[in-house]
């Protein structure tokens, strides 16, 4: 590779990265602690990337002046490599991983020590006294030791959106091997300088990932939006499926908001989110349409996969609320759409809408 097409093609890399961080910053992707991480994984590439430009500029030179600022370059730049798909696959510290983030952070310490010690004795890199780069016996270690944690950060991802179904499996082996990809190229031919453009790559992915998951689930509950029901609606609609619609809705939501605060109402929201979600998992996916209402579309249904779903719910509602001070209580009803009949697909969620209304009296009229 042309060294000039080489620096120009850092340099691309960079702005991208910057672009991307002004992004990160102004509209955060998950939660602080992630967010942060990912922005100091933007910023730690972007210096990769500087380091890389300047040790390229000082090599094309024999001057002896360069022999030590050439040296250091090469020590942060080989030291920090690893750093960048450690900071995303070492998960926040607590007592139940402290071991396994520990256990983590001693390939790091190995690979920053060999890295210094290389200043004088050549193991991973030499620039001798001509300024001359070239390869040292143990090169390989700072690549083997990226590649230990590009492992668990592929690991660490696919546990972040296990919840989200295998939508984005690609995009996952895209983020993780891209990086690697490079390393063997780089490893092969000299001339080669492409990990961290490809890292550049990998991060504007992962960012494009998140924002993709961001768009399509609610952040409170973890249940696919009404956007992304909506879309599945206008789907259905055109297909030709046997399909049942289940609606549930909260009870009660408005009293407890009232005399509890919002914060135990939003633990109501979440916690029969998840029981939802629960129980149709093996024939349905769970969507949130609105504050406290809540839609489950099942492909190919039967009335009996239904009501033993329903059970499955009402189980663990109980379970759940024998421990609760303040009940949760759902109300529900389904319909089913049938291909071949003149009912849409709308007017069969509006039947189990109603269907749902009648329950949720009933469930009042209990009560007095």
């Amino acid at each position: 590779m042309n060294i000039t097409a080489s620096i120009y093609t850092d340099i691309y890399a960079i702005i991208i990265l910057l672009i991307t961080m002004f992004l990160t910053i102004k509209n955060p992707v998950g939660d602080k602690s992630s967010n942060n991480r990912y922005i100091s994984m933007l910023a730690l590439t972007m210096i990769l990337l500087v380091l890389e430009i300047f040790t390229v500029l000082m090599s094309l030179s024999s001057s002896r002046t360069l022999v030590i600022p050439h040296r250091i370059a090469n020590v942060l730049g080989f030291a920090l490599s690893p750093v960048v798909p450690f900071i995303l696959s070492c998960l926040p510290s607590s007592k139940k991983i402290r071991f396994k983030t520990m256990f983590l952070h001693l390939p790091l310490l190995i690979n920053i020590i060999m890295c210094v010690l290389s200043y004088k004795t050549g193991w991973i890199f030499f620039v001798d006294n001509n300024n001359k780069y070239s390869r040292g016996d143990l090169f390989l270690i700072p690549m083997i030791i990226s590649a230990f944690y590009f492992v668990f950060l592929m690991l660490d991802i696919r546990k972040s959106i296990i919840n989200y179904k295998n939508e984005n499996n690609k995009l996952i082996i895209l983020i993780c091997f891209l990086p690697i990809i490079g390393a063997v190229l780089q490893i092969a031919f000299k001339d080669i300088l492409l990990i961290w453009g490809n890292m550049a790559i990998s991060l504007v992915v992962y960012y494009i990932l998140l924002r993709e998951i961001q768009f399509r689930y609610d952040p409170q509950t973890g249940v696919k939006n009404r956007l992304a029901f909506e879309k599945e609606m206008k789907k259905y609609s055109k297909n030709e499926k046997d399909m049942a619609i289940v609606v549930l809705d909260i009870n009660c939501l408005k009293i407890i908001n009232d005399k509890y605060g919002h914060k135990e109402g939003d633990n109501v929201i979440i916690n029969a989110a998840h029981i939802i979600k629960k129980s149709f998992i093996d024939i349905g996916e769970t969507f949130r349409i609105g504050g406290d209402e809540f839609c489950v579309i099942c492909e190919d249904a039967t009335k009996g996969g239904i009501e033993a779903a329903l059970t499955k719910f009402e189980v663990l509602l109980a379970i759940v609320n024998k421990d609760r001070k303040i009940k949760i209580q759902v109300a529900y009803g389904y319909d089913f759409f049938r291909k071949g009949e003149d009912e849409s697909i709308f007017s069969v969620f509006s039947k189990a809408d109603s269907a749902m209304y009648d329950h949720k009296a009933r469930c009042k009229r209990s009560r007095m």
